[in-house]
C-alpha cells in the first residue's frame, strides 16, 4: 500500500453509512490504485453519535476495512486544530488537517466553503 489517497470528513462517513454508492466508490476506486482511506478518529466518534441505529454497522465495517487506516488526534496537531475548530468544528477540523498533513490528499465533505476558508480553494474536494 502506497500512502493515503482520501479522507473521510464527518458528513462523508454519514452519506456512506446511509448506503452511498458515491462514498463507497470513491473509497474502492482509492484502495485500487494502492492508497489508505483515513478516517479521522474524531470523525468517526461524531458520525456515531449522528447515526441512525440501522447505519451504526456500516460505521462498525467500514473501521475494520484493510484499506482504511483510523487515525487517532495527535498532540502535535491540537495547536492548530483548537484555532480551525472554532469556525470548523472539533471533527472538520481534524480531517483538514489530515489532508492538508499528506501530500495533496482528496478530502471527502459536505463543507467546502468551510475548509477552503482553511486549504487553498484548489485542494481536491469531493462534494458529498
Amino acid at each position: 500500500m502506497y500512502g493515503v489517497g482520501l479522507v473521510l470528513d464527518t458528513d462523508a462517513l454519514l452519506v456512506y453509512s446511509g448506503g452511498s454508492d458515491l462514498v463507497g466508490g470513491t473509497m474502492s476506486k482509492t484502495a485500487e490504485t494502492g492508497h489508505r482511506v483515513l478516517i479521522p478518529a474524531t470523525c468517526l466518534a461524531a458520525a456515531y453519535s449522528h447515526a441512525l441505529p440501522v447505519s451504526v454497522p456500516y460505521l462498525d465495517v467500514l473501521s475494520s476495512l484493510p484499506y482504511v487506516v483510523v487515525a487517532p488526534l495527535e498532540q502535535d496537531h491540537c495547536p492548530v486544530l483548537g484555532g480551525w475548530a472554532r469556525t470548523l468544528g472539533l471533527d472538520l477540523a481534524h480531517a483538514a488537517i489530515e489532508a492538508a498533513s499528506h501530500p495533496i490528499v482528496r478530502l471527502m465533505t459536505a463543507s467546502r466553503a468551510k475548509v477552503t476558508e482553511f486549504l487553498p480553494k484548489e485542494w481536491p474536494i469531493i462534494d458529498v
